[in-house]
C-alpha cells in the first residue's frame, strides 16, 4: 500500500452544467439503424424505436444529444429524411459503407430527444450542403410563421416548432482525408461565416459551435476571425491503447488535458462581451464568454478493417479511463458541453443485443457521475502520487473531482487508475458514505448475461479511505 494522500478543499470554480453528460448518435454501422431505431426488433414500438434501448438511455439521462454526425455530416442532406417514409431518399453511405437509411430523420431524432428529456444538437453539412440548406433546416426546426419550411414541418404533423438551440457548424473540418476542402482553415472561416449568417438571420436565438481541434494554430485562426459569431469551440478526443499495453489510454488522456488547457488559455484572450458589433449583420453577437464543447470523446482502438474498430467491447480498464476523463471534464469549467461517442452499439455504453439491451462497463462510472456530480464545482488540492505505467510511462495514480450539493454537503469522486496497488487518502475527520465500483480484473467485460462490475456501499472514516486497485469511489455526505 502506498503512502496516504491528503486531499484539501478550496474555493469553487462555478457550476457543473448538466450538458457535460451528453451523448452522440450518428448514421454509422448499427448506432441508429439496429440500435436506436429498429422496426424489425421485437422491442420496437410503433415508431420503430427500441424501447429496451430507450429505457437504458433514460437511466443515462443525457441532457443533450448530437446528430447526425460526425463524419457522415459531409454527405447528409436533411430533406432526404423528412416527411412521408415512402417519399424519403436513400443514398449510398460514402463514409461508413452501405446505404444511408432516411427512416430516422430530423423529426424522429427530435422526438427521441424529447422522450429522454434531452436537448437536440444538430451538425450541419458544410461540405456538400449550402448555407441556404442549413438555414432552411433551422427554419424547418424552429420556424413559427407562415414560411415554406415552417409550413412544411406542420404538414409533416408537427405543429409546434422543435426549438433546436445548438447547431454545429461543420465537423472535424481540419481533417484532410475527409470529404471537402475545409482542412484549409481560411476556407473553413470563409464558409462558416456564411453558414452562420444565414442560420442566425433565420433564428437569432440559436447557439453555434465552431470547429476546433488539437492544433492551436487552427483554433487561433478560427477564433480570431469568428469569435463574435460562435458560442462554443468544438474539441474531439479519442484515447487508444496504441500498442502500449494496459495503461496506453491513460497516456492519451494527457493529450486531452493539453488540448483543453491550450484552448482555455486561447479563449481567455477574447472578450467576454462583444462591443461595437456591426448592426448590419441584423443578428446579435454571442452572449457571454466563449465555451468548449467536447462533443466527441471516448476510447477508440482503431483497426484498419471494415468496421474501423468501432464495434468495441469495453473492459474494466476502459471504464476506469472513462471515469478519469469525466473528472478531467468536471475540473475544467470552460467545458460546458460534452458528448460521449456514441450512445448505442458503436463505441457505446449501451449494446442493443437481439435479446435485449445491456450496459457495457463504461456505462457504470458514467451513471455514477451523472446521478451524483451536479452542483457547484469545488477545487481539490493534493500532492500527486505516481506509478509506473510501463510503455505508457509515468502516470498519476489518482483523478479526483468534487461538487457541493444543494444541501451544502460535499460529493467527491476519486478514481484509482493503478490496477496493481491500493491507495489511501485522507479528507479530514468524521465519517462519510461511499459507493465503490470495481471488477475482478482490468480485462473483465460485461455481456448480455453477466455484469462484471461490482458495486459496494459502505461507511468510511474520512482520515483513512482505502481505494482498491482500479476502482471508482463516490464519497458523499461530506461536511467540509
Amino acid at each position: 500500500m502506498t503512502m496516504k494522500t491528503n486531499i484539501r478543499v478550496s474555493d469553487g470554480m462555478g457550476t457543473v452544467k448538466e450538458t457535460v453528460y451528453g451523448q452522440f448518435i450518428e448514421h454509422i454501422l448499427t448506432c441508429i439503424e439496429g440500435g436506436v431505431y429498429d422496426p424489425h426488433s421485437s422491442f420496437a414500438d410503433e415508431t420503430g424505436i427500441r424501447t429496451d434501448v430507450l429505457d437504458k438511455a433514460r437511466e443515462l439521462n443525457p441532457p443533450i444529444i448530437r446528430f447526425p454526425g460526425g463524419t457522415i455530416m459531409c454527405q447528409y442532406h436533411w430533406e432526404d429524411a423528412v416527411g412521408p417514409q415512402d417519399k424519403r431518399i436513400k443514398r449510398k453511405n460514402l463514409i461508413w459503407g452501405g446505404e444511408l437509411n432516411p427512416s430516422f430523420g430530423t423529426a424522429e431524432f427530435v422526438s427521441f430527444c424529447r422522450r429522454l428529456g434531452a436537448e437536440p444538437m444538430i451538425c450541419v453539412n458544410m461540405v456538400s450542403g449550402t448555407p441556404e440548406e442549413a438555414g432552411n433546416w433551422v427554419e424547418y426546426c424552429n420556424g413559427t410563421g407562415d414560411s415554406y419550411y415552417a409550413q412544411l414541418r406542420r404538414s409533416h404533423g408537427y405543429e409546434e416548432p422543435f426549438n433546436v438551440k445548438y447547431w454545429c457548424i461543420g465537423n472535424e473540418s481540419y481533417a484532410e482525408p475527409d470529404l471537402g476542402v475545409h482542412h484549409d482553415v481560411s476556407l473553413y472561416i470563409r464558409d462558416a461565416l456564411e453558414f452562420i449568417k444565414v442560420m442566425k438571420l433565420t433564428d437569432s436565438s440559436i447557439e453555434t459551435v465552431l470547429v476546433g481541434c488539437d492544433k492551436p494554430e487552427w483554433n487561433k485562426a478560427v477564433l480570431d476571425a469568428l469569435h463574435p459569431f460562435g458560442d462554443y469551440l468544438s474539441l474531439h478526443h479519442y484515447s487508444a491503447e496504441n500498442q502500449k499495453g494496459l495503461y496506453g489510454p491513460f497516456e492519451g488522456e494527457k493529450a486531452l488535458i493539453q488540448m483543453v488547457e491550450e484552448a482555455e488559455a486561447l479563449i481567455d484572450t477574447y472578450p467576454d462581451t462583444i462591443e461595437n458589433f456591426n448592426p448590419w449583420y441584423r443578428f446579435p453577437p454571442r452572449k457571454g464568454k466563449l465555451k468548449i464543447a467536447l462533443d466527441e470523446w471516448n476510447i477508440w482502438n482503431f483497426v484498419a478493417d471494415k468496421t474501423y474498430g468501432l464495434l468495441s467491447t469495453y473492459n474494466w480498464r476502459d471504464a476506469i479511463w472513462v471515469a478519469s476523463a469525466l473528472s478531467v471534464i468536471l475540473n475544467h469549467p470552460s467545458i460546458e458541453i460534452a458528448n460521449m461517442a456514441q450512445l448505442v452499439n458503436v463505441l457505446a455504453p449501451i449494446i442493443a443485443h437481439p435479446e435485449g439491451a445491456y450496459y457495457q462497463t463504461i456505462a457504470y462510472p458514467f451513471l455514477l457521475y451523472r446521478k451524483n456530480m451536479i452542483g457547484e464545482r469545488v477545487n481539490l488540492e493534493w500532492q500527486p502520487v505516481y506509478f509506473d505505467g510501463g510503455e505508457a510511462g509515468t502516470l498519476e495514480a489518482l483523478r479526483c473531482c468534487a461538487v457541493r450539493a444543494e444541501d451544502g454537503s460535499l460529493r467527491m469522486i476519486v478514481v484509482n487508475r493503478d490496477f496493481s496497488n491500493a491507495h489511501t487518502i485522507s479528507i479530514g475527520t468524521g465519517k462519510a458514505s461511499a459507493t465503490v465500483l470495481t471488477a475482478d480484473s482490468p480485462e473483465a467485460f460485461c455481456d448480455e448475461k453477466t455484469c462484471c462490475v461490482h458495486k459496494e456501499e459502505k461507511t468510511v472514516a474520512c482520515d483513512e479511505i482505502i481505494l482498491p486497485p482500479g476502482s471508482v469511489m463516490l464519497i458523499s455526505d461530506l461536511h467540509i
